[in-house]
Parts: structure tokens; C-alpha cells; sequence
């Protein structure tokens, strides 16, 4: 597979949403949050444009994107749905069906188990990063070696928020729920 039919569909996967069934009320369908989508979507587009700048730039950004594609693609499963129950969650009176706080907690049980793994991949995508932004200054490419810093600082987001954020989701959906279990 090209890397350009990879890349596209794993830009189509930014988009995927999650349906959640509740056999009590109709079922609130859950997505990953827009703002989410929208970004993810946007250092995806502009680091495949990266790729083909030619250069040590270009390869970097290959290497770049090698750890980084496949690193989204686990966020989009793992951690990024139960953030759509967030609105749900977090409304006066909510109302939140057995179904969904039974799927949060499985989602962010499984989560949890992949949490180690992916700060590990921040690691490695923190490096090729480094690497790309290096190439991109020796030459003189300021507008790649910027998105090596975006793409940094949203992995820094993630790490201080949208983790944290995904995991009292699910703890929130726990204690709803009067399950023990798996705690922070």
C-alpha cells in the first residue's frame, strides 16, 4: 500500500465515530469530539504534506509519520471516544443509560491497558520529531519545523489533559454505576 492511500485512510479513521447502544432510551451516539477531529485531521494533512517536501526534511517526516499514523489510529480507539460522553456526562440531572457507563468502563479499562504502550509511542514520535524539526531548520523549511513543534505540544496536551480526561470518564461511568474495580 502507498503511502499516500495509507495516509488518506487513516485520515478517513480521524473521522470515525463511535455508536453506543442503550437498550433504555434511544441511544446517544457518541463521537469523537469535533475539535478533536479537527486537529488530529489538520497535523495529519499538513504532516503528509511534510513527507513530500523533499530533502532530509521529507524523510524525516516520513519517519515522522511511520510512528506517528499508527499512534493516532490507537488514540482514536482507545482514548478518544469516551471524551465524546463528556457533554453527556456532565450535564445537570444527566441521565446516562447502563449500556454507555458499561461501555465507558470497558473502554477505559482497556485504555488503561494500552496507556503505558502509548506514552512509550509519545516517546518515539517526541524523536522523530526532533528530528524532523532539525532537518527542517538546516533547511530553512520554518513551516515543517513549526509543525514539528504543534505536533509536539498536542502530544503534551494529551498527556496533561485528554488522558487524564478519558480516564475519569470512565471512572465517573464507574462510580454512576456502583462497579469497583480498576482505579487511577
Amino acid at each position: 500500500m502507498s503511502l499516500s492511500v495509507s495516509c488518506t485512510l487513516s485520515a478517513a479513521m480521524v473521522f470515525a465515530t463511535v455508536a453506543l447502544a442503550s437498550a433504555q432510551t434511544p441511544a446517544p451516539t457518541l463521537a469523537i469530539p469535533k475539535a478533536l477531529q479537527a486537529e488530529h485531521h489538520d497535523l495529519f494533512e499538513s504532516l503528509e504534506a511534510a513527507t513530500k517536501s523533499g530533502g532530509k526534511t521529507g524523510e524525516a517526516a516520513k519517519r515522522a509519520m511511520a510512528v506517528l499514523k499508527p499512534h493516532f489510529e490507537k488514540e482514536e480507539r482507545f482514548a478518544l471516544p469516551q471524551l465524546g460522553a463528556l457533554e453527556t456526562l456532565t450535564r445537570k440531572g444527566a441521565a446516562v443509560p447502563a449500556g454507555l457507563r458499561e461501555d465507558l468502563i470497558r473502554r477505559t479499562d482497556s485504555f488503561r491497558a494500552e496507556l503505558d504502550g502509548m506514552l512509550a509511542e509519545h516517546k518515539q514520535i517526541s524523536a522523530a520529531l526532533k528530528d524532523m524539526r532539525e532537518a527542517a531548520a538546516q533547511e530553512k523549511k520554518d513551516d515543517v519545523a513549526e509543525l514539528a513543534e504543534m505536533i509536539t505540544g498536542h502530544a503534551e496536551m494529551e498527556e496533561q489533559v485528554l488522558y487524564p480526561a478519558a480516564l475519569l470518564v470512565g471512572e465517573y461511568a464507574r462510580a454512576m454505576s456502583g462497579v469497583t474495580g480498576s482505579t487511577p
